[in-house]
């Protein structure tokens, strides 16, 4: 993978931030970067007392993101402290700096989480063990998506802006994805998906969802970490909130855009309804789904190749979409 967005910082920058948040006397033992993740520069910290921390920064500001990416260690530190709060699983926020007065670019630091890679351990564990992981994952998504947003808005926080509605702000996104296409060289939606038409088509159906509940948005195995404690494997920490945001949990594109196993269904208690409205909108949130991965294997990666073939996936849903309206 070809992070397009990272770049890396002095160890006298580093030190620079450690003595700001933790004295001046703070002894740093080892440096380490953390690979994985797409957007932040990420640095493991170990104190000569034993303690971990990870520093994580964010991209330069003239690197190119699409509008809906705006702002993500914001909405990681909303969030990070919203699920802490909740005791998830989930790295503890100790501190963060997003007035460029240390370094020029945004940072956040937390607690240091134990435990490895869910997605690269999955292989190494028995069926059964990986049985017990998903029915976890999926009781973690149960209780994620039962929070909602005491303050009523949809979306994500400042410096985004909330929404009344569930329609309003999937049409934001949609529209702005739209834009983040426009005058692509490559890559377009073919004349006869007008999104801004189907969204008109829509507004009711996607009204039907009156409660911004808490959606992770990226809940998939490479985002957890897990341990094997007491002979089982646990998850020890849930990662990368930074894309999280109020409204539809089956919005959240692993429920439809994996297949998962009947472990994790079992735990998550609750299946893909079979209304009319619930199909057209997982269609058009699959479509949405692909459209921005296929801006984002352009862009940020490069890969055009991928790109292209998610566009047709993406063209592929508007087609199932507009059968239906």
């Amino acid at each position: 993978m070809r992070h397009h967005l990272k770049l890396a910082i002095s160890r006298a920058h580093i030190q620079r931030i450690v003595q700001h948040h933790f004295g001046r006397h703070s002894k740093i033992a080892r440096i380490s970067s953390i690979r994985g993740g797409l957007f932040n520069t990420a640095y493991k910290i170990q104190f000569l007392n034993g303690r971990a921390i990870v520093l994580r920064i964010a991209p330069p500001p003239d690197k190119l993101l699409l509008a809906c990416e705006t702002g993500l260690l914001e909405r990681e530190i909303h969030f990070q402290n919203l699920v802490h709060d909740h005791a998830f699983p989930a790295p503890k926020l100790l501190c963060a700096d997003l007035s460029k007065s240390i370094i020029d670019r945004n940072y956040i630091i937390s607690e240091f989480a134990d435990g490895r890679n869910a997605f690269y351990q999955l292989k190494r564990l028995t069926t059964r063990e990986q049985d017990s992981l998903y029915a976890e994952l999926g009781a973690c998504a149960k209780r994620i998506h039962s929070l909602e947003n005491p303050q009523r808005w949809f979306g994500a926080p400042p410096p985004l802006k909330h929404h009344r509605t569930w329609s309003d702000f999937i049409r934001w996104h949609a529209l702005s994805l739209c834009n983040d296409l426009r005058g692509h060289p490559y890559l377009s939606l073919p004349p006869h998906i007008s999104v801004p038409s189907i969204l008109d088509a829509m507004t009711g159906v996607l009204d039907e969802i009156t409660k911004p509940k808490l959606i992770h948005a990226d809940l998939w195995l490479r985002n957890i970490l897990i341990d094997r404690r007491d002979g089982h494997c646990r998850i020890t920490a849930i990662l990368d909130w930074d894309r999280s945001l109020w409204g539809d949990p089956w919005f959240e594109w692993i429920l439809h855009g994996l297949d998962l196993p009947p472990a994790f269904w079992r735990a998550y208690e609750s299946h893909p309804p079979r209304t009319r409205g619930h199909r057209q909108r997982r269609s058009l949130y699959k479509a949405l789904g692909c459209l921005q991965a296929a801006l984002e294997d352009s862009i940020h990666f490069h890969l055009k190749k991928q790109s292209r073939q998610m566009l047709a996936y993406a063209v592929t849903n508007f087609d199932d979409l507009l059968k239906t309206l």
